[in-house]
């Protein structure tokens, strides 16, 4: 089985975004496009090798609620 280190820096843009979307979540309204951003982010993340793929897919399976 694999592990994975689930102790890493999440950029505070990236954190900044995952905060509202929950709260909007929470709150019951329509955050598909909020997701779409973050999506985006967490990807351009990786592009800059802010994060690797792994803590990506990991941000996304933990936060989505779509």
């Amino acid at each position: 089985m694999e592990q994975l280190n689930k102790e890493f820096c999440i950029p505070y843009y990236i954190f900044e975004e995952i905060l509202d979307y929950v709260e909007l979540a929470a709150k019951g309204y329509s955050k598909c496009m909020k997701w779409e951003n973050i999506r985006a982010l967490l990807r351009l993340a990786v592009v800059n090798d802010r994060q690797t793929e792994d803590q990506a897919k990991f941000l996304e399976k933990e936060f989505c609620r779509e």
